[in-house]
Parts: structure tokens; sequence; C-alpha cells
């Protein structure tokens, strides 16, 4: 795709570059103009040709390099050390197979950006989103009814806890959240 790229470049400047050779002798004419304009706007899409398929070269490398990269071993190129050391040693030599794996003992790794991250500190597979997002949450269950001081509460089972009084409808996440509205409500 890159050599196509530069090839379609190469033909802009040529394409570019004739015209505004031609529009040399007829400049004063309305055609010399013409092809002067049209000389002058072939070579600069053939200069920006030229860039994207320097660019496209470019990304290719990098896939290149991100390939061979998830191919190698993590330790490779690396000095041995810690883990890595650790795992070398429990490899078996030459063509001897290992009756069991050799087993690293990790302790929670932290991670190292955050975001968008579970609780167990991964990342989501496809899978388990479109298993989310195909069987959705039941709504939470009523649990009970009360009425008090002229208002009605209904506590539902994932206790959260919806509250109609005079002053309007509430909704609250827990009886904790509950608890601090009404302490903020008296006070």
């Amino acid at each position: 795709m890159a050599i196509f790229t530069f090839i379609l470049g190469l033909l802009f400047v040529a394409a570019g570059a004739g015209g505004l050779i031609a529009s040399v002798d007829l400049l004063p004419t309305e055609m010399g103009l013409l092809y002067a304009v049209c000389g002058t706007l072939a070579l600069s899409a053939g200069g920006v040709t030229l860039a994207i398929g320097a660019l496209i070269w470019r990304l290719g490398a990098v896939a290149a390099a991100i390939r061979s990269s998830r191919n190698r071993e993590p330790w490779q190129g690396a000095p041995a050390t810690g883990e890595a050391a650790a795992a070398r040693q429990s490899e078996p030599a030459g063509d001897e197979e290992a009756s069991e794996p050799a087993a690293i003992e990790r302790g929670p790794a932290a991670p190292e950006d955050p975001v968008n991250e579970n609780r167990s500190g991964h990342l989501p597979t496809i899978a388990a989103i479109e298993h989310a997002l195909g069987e959705p949450e039941a709504a939470p269950k009523l649990v009970g009814r009360y009425q008090a001081g002229g208002a009605q509460y209904m506590i539902f089972s994932d206790g959260s806890i919806e509250a109609e009084t005079a002053n309007g409808a509430f909704k609250f996440a827990s009886m904790s959240d509950f608890r601090a509205y009404l302490a903020t409500a008296r006070g």
C-alpha cells in the first residue's frame, strides 16, 4: 500500500511540474494562468500524498515491531533478575520435558493505570461484555412498604430506599445515605 501511495505521489508531482513548466510561456494568458494554478495544486497534492505514503510505511514498521514483541517471551533481552531469573532456572535444560509446569508465585500486582479495570484488576473480555449486555440484571424486588411521619417508604432487595414525602420523591442507595439525608434535613 505504501508503494502504491508513493507512486501516486510521484505522478502528482510530475503532473504538477509539467503544468508549471507549460505555464511559463503562456502565463500572460488565461490558459497559462490555468496551467500554473493546476500545476501548483497537483504539486501540493503530490507532496501530501508522498507524506501519507511515508506515514503508511512507518505505521507498517510499527505494526511489525508490535507483532514481533508479542511473539517474544517477556524476559528476552532483559537482565535475568527477579521472576524472570526464577522462570529461567525452572525451565528444563535441552530436550528434557518438565513433568509439571514451573509455578512462579506472584504477589498481587498493583495496577499501573486503574482506569477501566474491574475489581480483580483485569480488563473485562469481549465475551464478558457481550454477556453483560445480553442479559441485563433483574430489577431489585420490593421488600417492604412503611409509612411514618406522613411519608411512604419502600425498601428494595438491593438495599435502596425510595421515599415519597410532601417535599417530593427521593431515592437513596442505602440506609446510611437515607440517615445522612435525614440528619442534614433536621439540622
